[in-house]
């Protein structure tokens, strides 16, 4: 016990410092692990203050819901209007208004009548085009006493004279005063129903009315495509000066040989076959129907319940730097008034439309020598035959009310059970 007493008062001072170092262990690892929680306190603190910062600052202002709802009210009205255009684009001028989607007469004096404003539709097409043909054989033998034939032979084109057509000076100069006076070469009888409506004899009431459709509708593609050559050509009066020198044709069951030497040749005759005084029945694509022109459209559109498309073929002869512009001119955006709902008592508004995609296009050099543009006067450019396989698109929601019923049924829309046929005047099936 001495010793202990003895060792205790040598080392009495350094007992504290010894406690304490005892002490300080005890409480070391407390100490770090609550340091680690304080640590991970911070870092989480600040990270949280960083997202705080990162969210006030895309915060929107008070205004900003207004301005996202405007937003959206504007595109929403932005899908109205392309609606609108698109019922509008198949809204169109008539040539009359009391045929669709059923006679209000019985009488076929009506279609008469119809066949005659027709026919004064597509003079008027001709006339804003200042558009004729090349001298007939008739004003050539009255004014030259020269006679144009066709020998049937070799498909060249010959004269009573010794001199041949090209060669003759006043066949010649009768030609050049055609080509100074008009703007593009073009005849009624590119339009096929015209010349139908011109010589119309009346077959029974469903068939006229079938026609009168056919022919309504290609009249809008003509009109299409008149605005196009008008566009091209705006400014010149004469054939040398215009881009489009002639319009060869439009047909919708067939491609179009007017002028074609090559199909010429084939058939072994010197005449063009031409759809006049005949039906060129629309093209209507369905799933059912397959194009009259092409065995595959790049479009893959078929008539459904929204759209009805229709396949037609157009050819013309054109400058040759304006190939390309040409086409892009018969798929631009044009415009036309109509009676909405096709009500001629309702105002008269204004539209824009843009139904016209290419399927397909050749292009060939032409001959002006060759017998088929022995009477033509395109110039001195070099001029080329663009041969065009078109689409055409319509609105059902457009122009389904003035459809008629036998239309309807042959596209499938028809709801009608009625199976009975009764007679219209003259004999013919109504539907």
């Amino acid at each position: 016990m001495g010793f202990i007493k003895s060792l205790l008062k040598k080392y009495a001072a350094l007992l504290p410092p010894a406690g304490l170092l005892l002490l300080a262990l005890v409480l070391l690892p407390a100490t770090l692990w609550l340091g680690g929680q304080v640590s991970a306190r911070m870092e989480q603190s600040t990270r949280d203050s960083q997202a705080l910062r990162s969210l006030a600052a895309d915060v929107p202002s008070a205004g900003q819901p207004a301005v996202i709802q405007a937003y959206m009210d504007r595109l929403e009205s932005e899908v109205e209007q392309i609606e609108t255009l698109v019922r509008h684009s198949s809204q169109r001028e008539l040539v009359a208004y009391d045929i669709f989607p059923a006679p209000t007469e019985r009488s076929s004096q009506i279609f008469v009548e119809y066949g005659q404003a027709y026919v004064q539709a597509v003079n008027d097409l001709l006339g804003s085009l200042n558009a004729r043909d090349a001298p007939s054989e008739s004003e050539i033998r009255s004014q030259t006493g020269t006679s144009q034939r066709s020998d049937r032979r070799g498909g060249m084109t010959t004269t009573t004279r010794r001199q041949t057509t090209e060669q003759d000076p006043m066949v010649d100069a009768l030609c050049r005063a055609r080509a100074e006076s008009i703007s593009v070469y073009a005849s009624p009888s590119v339009f096929a129903w015209h010349d139908y409506w011109t010589g119309f004899e009346f077959e029974g009431t469903q068939l006229a009315l079938e026609d009168s459709w056919h022919a309504q509708i290609a009249l809008w593609i003509y009109d299409d495509v008149s605005q196009t050559i008008q566009a091209m050509n705006r400014g010149s009066e004469k054939v040398s000066t215009s881009p489009v020198k002639r319009l060869l044709g439009i047909r919708f069951s067939g491609p179009v040989t007017v002028g074609d030497d090559r199909r010429r040749s084939a058939m072994g005759t010197g005449r063009d076959t031409r759809t006049s005084g005949r039906r060129d029945t629309l093209n209507y694509i369905t799933p059912e129907k397959p194009s009259n022109f092409v065995d595959y459209a790049w479009t893959q559109r078929v008539g459904d319940q929204d759209y009805d498309v229709v396949h037609f073929a157009v050819s013309v002869i054109v400058d040759s730097r304006y190939v390309l512009d040409f086409m892009r001119e018969l798929c631009s955006a044009k415009e036309h008034a109509f009676y909405e709902d096709f009500d001629p008592d309702g105002p008269l508004l204004q539209s824009r439309r843009n139904q016209i995609s290419i399927l397909e296009n050749s292009v060939q050099v032409v001959q002006k020598e060759a017998p088929a543009h022995a009477l033509y006067r395109y110039g001195d450019a070099a001029v080329m035959r663009l041969d065009l396989i078109c689409e055409y698109v319509l609105s059902r929601d457009g122009y389904d009310k003035i459809k008629p019923e036998p239309i309807l049924k042959q596209l499938g829309q028809s709801t009608s059970t009625d199976t009975t046929a009764p007679s219209a005047p003259g004999g013919g099936p109504e539907w």
